[in-house]
């Protein structure tokens, strides 16, 4: 039971690695991404949250977590993909 996870962008560099495999079978996709910003806690730039990261599941359903209660199961493919910022 495992919900697999594609990060991008300064998500990636954030928690050390692209691709990340969370164990369990249901979970909220706010959960997903705070569990991934307690991975990168060591990184003082980290700038991704459920506000800023824009969430792909399975290819076709995207929302941002905050956005939305949706629940990620098992087998689900997400793709975290960072806002870009710019001024």
């Amino acid at each position: 039971m495992t919900i697999r996870v594609t990060c991008v962008g300064h998500i990636r560099t954030s928690i050390g690695r692209e691709r990340v495999e969370i164990p369990g079978d249901r979970m909220k996709a706010r959960d997903l991404i705070e569990r991934l910003r307690e991975m990168g806690r060591s990184d003082p730039n980290l700038g991704f949250s459920v506000y800023n990261t824009l969430v792909i599941v399975n290819g076709s359903v995207a929302f941002t977590a905050a956005a939305s209660d949706r629940i990620l199961e098992d087998g689900d493919e997400v793709l975290l993909l960072p806002f870009s910022h710019g001024g």
